[in-house]
């Protein structure tokens, strides 16, 4: 199992390197600058994307039919998988090396899903970003829970499901 606290730093250590340093993490780029391979297509209805690690070359696919926010997550949460749960060898590929995001993954029933999710969130939403983008909008007069809800998922491009979990595991009153 890996600490929320290492799967943080790991985000925070990536955006360090590629010098992110506001809102809206060019994810796709981060991806192609450690040298895999992404593939958008139709995968079908229940399947966001997957990691695909075989001879040597690493792919993850995102299925093209489904919103901007959900194709920036699903590869944030290939992205974890990658660091996180890969193997190291390239071997026969088997269906548990793949790692698909569907339904399932969404709702966090499994530890290795749950600990992407929570990557993903980390990469694409950093507490120290959000906190500057919640700054901006106090200044703003923005009084309403949903707005600032609203405002901070356009902001960071990602759903606005996504952005109110990201608040309440980082302690906000939501």
């Amino acid at each position: 199992m890996i600490k929320i606290k290492k799967i943080e730093e790991k985000a925070d250590e990536l955006l360090k390197q590629f010098n992110i340093e506001r809102a809206h993490v060019n994810v796709e780029k981060i991806i192609k600058d450690l040298g895999i391979h992404i593939e958008y297509g139709e995968i079908g209805d229940t399947v966001s994307g997957f990691l695909l690690s075989k001879d040597g070359k690493d792919t993850i696919a995102v299925n093209h039919s489904q919103s901007e926010e959900r194709q920036r997550f699903t590869l944030a949460h290939e992205l974890g998988h990658f660091l996180f749960h890969r193997k190291g060898q390239y071997d026969d590929i088997f269906i548990s090396n793949i790692h698909f995001r569907n339904e399932k993954s969404s709702t966090g029933e499994h530890r290795k899903e749950r600990e992407a999710n929570s990557f993903a969130a980390a990469i694409l939403m950093p507490e120290q970003f959000i906190e500057n983008e919640i700054e901006k909008i106090e200044l703003n007069n923005i009084q309403s829970v949903e707005a600032i809800v609203k405002s901070l998922a356009k902001t960071f491009k990602v759903s606005e499901v996504a952005m109110t979990y990201r608040l309440v595991n980082l302690g906000y009153n939501i």
